[in-house]
């Protein structure tokens, strides 16, 4: 175990096998992230002394001009000693969940689209997280990926995961595959993730596309049941290339029990279907919606240029940027 100052901020311990960023969150302390994984670049650092490993030497979070002034992400550095870093903690950071690492079970998957596997994980420990909350999963202590869960906490120790597939992925090749993930050792780290369920006046609009669907599906059951917000209304915009991409309307009432108050958009980016609109979703968003957007409260999770496009489309209608929630992946 490492101590490691943040300077003129205080200090926190670190174990050597853990990093930087996710030692300080599990010591409650703000430090700014969004993606965990080395690409959005918010949980740049710099080492003013000690010495640290750097496990991603060319992660796409940090720019030539990062690298030139010795800049670092806090994601992907292991301390090797006592050290003195620098950055800006941010109290909209600090964890309302702390996160911890467990070792999981596999106890059941099945298809939820062509493409996407649901994956049923037991703990020990209660499952503690906010509804649009991710985890990171470690499979046979190498491969380390970033998801949401689908489901709401429990006290039952289960989690969920809604994984799409990815074309030669290594981790997704080996949930795919029946026989691989019977035999693999599996650790769940976590809570993480700020773009999670809040407790706001204004009604929600919940945006999701590709593997996107597992958190906004969390929000929307997290609004069901939550007694503060027992009155909102849920847009839930839903975009695929094709229809075997998309839901019924009836399957993503009886999944988010919001009954009536679940209003379901679907569309088609590549395929033209009749009575389903087709176009990106953010110009279904528009004409849906239009200048009544600013009135409600936006999640949204997805392929990086679809959130792009909803950060610019909120932009443009003038909606303050704390009324617009995502976490930032690459």
């Amino acid at each position: 175990m490492y101590k490691i100052q943040i300077e003129g901020q205080g200090t926190f311990n670190c174990a050597a096998d853990d990093v930087l960023l996710r030692g300080g969150l599990r010591e409650g302390l703000g430090i700014p992230y969004e993606c965990n994984t080395g690409g959005c670049g918010t949980c740049k650092i710099e080492v003013l002394s000690g010495e640290v490993e750097n496990l991603w030497a060319d992660a796409p979070g940090l720019s030539d001009r990062d690298k030139r002034k010795g800049r670092l992400l806090a994601c992907q550095c292991r301390p090797k000693s006592d050290c003195v870093i620098k950055l800006r903690l941010d109290e909209k950071c600090v964890p309302k969940v702390i996160p911890k690492l467990q070792k999981v079970k596999l106890k059941h998957v099945q298809l939820v689209t062509h493409d996407i596997l649901e994956v049923h994980l037991q703990s020990d420990e209660p499952a503690q997280f906010i509804p649009g909350q991710y985890a990171l999963v470690w499979v046979n202590q190498e491969l380390l990926r970033a998801y949401s869960m689908s489901n709401l906490p429990n006290d039952d120790g289960l989690w969920v995961f809604q994984i799409r597939r990815v074309p030669d992925g290594k981790m997704t090749n080996l949930l795919f595959d029946e026989q691989l993930r019977e035999k693999a050792d599996i650790q769940i780290d976590g809570p993480y993730g700020l773009a999670h369920l809040q407790e706001q006046p204004r009604p929600i609009v919940c945006v999701a596309g590709g593997s996107g669907l597992a958190p906004m599906l969390a929000i929307a059951r997290g609004v069901a049941v939550n007694p503060h917000l027992q009155h909102h209304k849920v847009w839930f915009f839903h975009g695929g290339r094709e229809q075997r991409d998309l839901f019924t309307e009836n399957q993503l009432r009886d999944w988010t029990e919001l009954g009536e108050r679940l209003n379901y958009v679907p569309a088609t980016s590549s395929q033209f279907i009749e009575g389903i609109r087709s176009g990106f979703i953010h110009e279904v968003i528009q004409d849906v919606l239009g200048e009544h957007l600013i009135e409600h409260e936006i999640y949204c999770a997805g392929p990086p240029p679809m959130v792009k496009s909803i950060e610019q489309l909120a932009h443009q209608v003038g909606i303050p940027h704390q009324q617009i929630h995502f976490d930032r992946f690459f």
